[in-house]
């Protein structure tokens, strides 16, 4: 229920080709420069991608910046090579939609138990909607991510 309340998804894909066929393929997507993702290899079988854009221009020491990540790892099956891939949004993106979310509802129980104004209901429903529009932001940077990286390479959902 978390993972799908912060946009992670977990996928397996299949690939007619060897482990190492395959991994020589995503080596050369890597090196292709005009994609709209970047990545590399972390270990002998797995890697990570992210998106070319930033959510985040400035930098900020060990703060993730870029829109959404990737995570892959190629095991041996019998048909060729199983890839299991996460994919997630930047924390950010995952995090804010639920809070405003959360804040909005907070603020429309609070403003009709204690007869506010409508100004301070219409205030919980803005921020309702500007988590709605967050969450659907990042649920387009993800799926933006792994449809590219997965158009690439030519593999099959399991």
């Amino acid at each position: 229920m978390i993972k799908r309340i912060l946009n992670t998804k977990n996928i397996n894909y299949t690939s007619n080709l060897s482990t190492s066929n395959l991994k020589q393929q995503i080596e050369d997507v890597f090196e292709q420069t005009n994609l709209s993702f970047l990545g590399e290899f972390t270990s002998q079988n797995k890697f990570t991608a992210y998106d070319k854009w930033t959510y985040i221009t400035w930098y900020v020491p060990k703060f993730k910046r870029k829109t959404a990540y990737l995570e892959g790892e190629i095991l041996e099956s019998k048909t060729g090579a199983l890839v299991k891939l996460t994919v997630k949004p930047n924390p950010v993106i995952a995090a804010f939609p639920v809070l405003t979310i959360l804040i909005g509802i907070i603020t429309i129980i609070v403003s009709q138990s204690t007869d506010q104004s409508k100004q301070t209901v219409i205030f919980g429903l803005i921020l309702i909607a500007v988590g709605v529009f967050f969450y659907l932001l990042g649920m387009f940077l993800l799926n933006r991510l792994q449809n590219n990286f997965t158009k690439h390479l030519n593999l099959q959902k399991v």
